[in-house]
């Protein structure tokens, strides 16, 4: 497990964490009896192994790393869902989310903003002009390539969670830029998300990853 920061954030306010899987080895037993019986389900459901392994080993190290903020059983834990799906600890204080892509998952945690993080495995066949029609400004998508379709799709992503919103919604509403440091510019016209920011976290070698806040 890997502690990432950000120097756009300011130090205690917001933890990140990424946790690297061994997608071809079983998953632990500890892992597996932190469950609920709808999360086993749920990982149950998938075919295939990697996609179970990432799904029980992201939701046991949330549970433990959630147990241990807030002075509770890991097992014990209980969530409830916003208008969107986005899952939340019953009884708040503490905004979580979680992304995971490929051989790695990414965790924030925060007592004081609400975030969103995504974290991608950068797909070099890709269908970048058309996936951007439907993701990016007309503005975004002028010479973008790859790398840059890729970093602008976790920094939208991590936005829109931090709202609290659904992935497709919303997603031409506004516009990533690079701006000082790690710090993206976000450019838009919608006043009822306030004080909302995006950086860019350190990724593995072919990943893009991003974390977002909104500030009360």
């Amino acid at each position: 497990m890997t502690r990432l920061w950000s120097p756009a954030v300011g130090e205690g306010r917001i933890e990140v964490l990424r946790l690297d899987f061994d997608l071809a080895a079983p998953w632990p037993d500890a892992d597996w009896n932190v469950l609920n019986t709808e999360e086993r389900e749920r990982a149950l459901r998938f075919f295939r192994h990697e996609d179970r392994l990432r799904m029980v080993s992201t939701r046991a190290a949330l549970r433990r790393l959630l147990g241990e903020r807030i002075g509770a059983d890991p097992a014990t834990l209980r969530f409830t869902a916003g208008r969107y799906g986005r899952p939340e600890l019953a009884g708040g204080g503490v905004s979580f989310n979680v992304s995971h892509s490929g051989d790695c998952a990414l965790v924030a945690f925060s007592r004081h903003w609400a975030v969103g993080v995504d974290i991608e495995r950068v797909d070099a066949t890709a269908d970048v002009a058309g996936l951007a029609t439907i993701t990016l400004t007309r503005e975004e998508r002028e010479g973008i390539d790859v790398a840059g379709f890729f970093e602008r799709w976790v920094a939208k992503e991590a936005a829109l969670k931090a709202l609290g919103l659904g992935i497709t919604e919303k997603l031409q509403a506004f516009s990533v830029w690079p701006g000082q440091g790690e710090l993206y510019e976000l450019c838009h016209a919608e006043t009822e998300w306030g004080d909302l920011r995006a950086a860019r976290l350190a990724a593995p070698p072919g990943y893009a990853a991003a974390l977002a806040w909104k500030t009360p």
